[in-house]
């Protein structure tokens, strides 16, 4: 799961699911390659890795909230950003519809814009 589990507890009262993408093979055989290469052992796979959380609205609609691992060029890591929007699927995988709300998001901008939208029912657990 996500490193930031938190996130996922904040937008699951808003009906979001998580799904969490695979760390592509290429990045994987591109790391050995250059640890071999360069001769370190002990250098950290450091994958960026792609998460989505799904809020479906209708049949065909839903919003979707796609994070990305960001590190920097000397390969600190930084964290996850975020771009927000609605989709509507009627006849393939391309959407007929997109409205983006929101792209290169911090989790702090993202939870604000997620907070605005009213119709979104918040569930909270009986205590």
């Amino acid at each position: 799961m996500v490193n930031d589990n938190s996130l996922y507890r904040e937008l699951k009262p808003y009906g979001f699911i998580y799904l969490e993408g695979e760390i592509p093979e290429k990045q994987a055989r591109r790391f050995l390659r250059v640890k071999k290469r360069l001769k370190l052992n002990d250098l950290k796979f450091q994958p960026l890795r792609e998460v989505c959380f799904e809020r479906t609205l209708s049949k065909h609609t839903s919003l979707y909230i796609e994070g990305f691992d960001r590190y920097s060029t000397t390969g600190s890591y930084i964290g996850f950003r975020y771009d927000f929007y609605k989709a509507t699927y009627l006849f393939d995988s391309t959407p007929t519809r997109l409205k983006i709300y929101g792209t290169d998001l911090t989790r702090r901008e993202l939870l604000y814009m997620i907070k605005g939208f009213f119709f979104l029912k918040v569930n909270h657990p009986k205590e």
